[in-house]
């Protein structure tokens, strides 16, 4: 256990110490939540919604939460990602202009998608940012147009 910063972000440290117990204990309500982190009711259902948008958390039918895609495992990637982190916003920038739709850059890691860098259209309908999150690929178009390039016998393994 670290020495507690001198200038630790409240929100911020609340907000992992809440990521950290959906990792540990799998399954929390808000009042729990609220009461293990010493806030409010309404600030803990604040932090578990933005944890909910970031994918650190799901809320499951019994509206109850749970850790998220981001808080699970995840396999390192072959590819250059800092250099598609780099390269790719102004090309998917050029895209969205073009085409008025949203833009992903994603890799493929294993059986899941990565989305590195998200481009939003100014439609008031869009795809919103997923930077960040992972998807099983078969689940995003761009996971299957990813999928579609490996042999048949690859896809069946994976």
């Amino acid at each position: 256990m670290q020495n507690r910063p001198t200038y630790a972000i409240e929100s911020v440290d609340r907000a992992l110490r809440l990521a950290a117990l959906l990792q540990q204990e799998g399954s929390i309500r808000v009042s729990d939540a609220a009461g293990v982190l010493g806030i409010s009711v309404s600030g803990a259902h604040r932090l578990l919604a933005t944890l909910v948008y970031r994918g650190f958390a799901e809320q499951f039918p019994d509206r109850s939460y749970g850790p998220g895609g981001a808080l699970r495992p995840a396999e390192p990637a072959d590819a250059p990602v800092t250099r598609l982190r780099q390269v790719g916003p102004p090309r998917l920038r050029s895209l969205v202009d073009r085409v008025g739709e949203s833009a992903n850059l994603m890799i493929r890691v294993g059986s899941q998608v990565r989305f590195l860098s998200t481009i939003e259209a100014d439609r008031a309908l869009r795809v919103g940012d997923r930077a960040g999150r992972s998807l099983p690929a078969q689940h995003a178009s761009g996971g299957k147009a990813l999928l579609a390039t490996l042999p048949r016998r690859e896809v069946a393994a994976l």
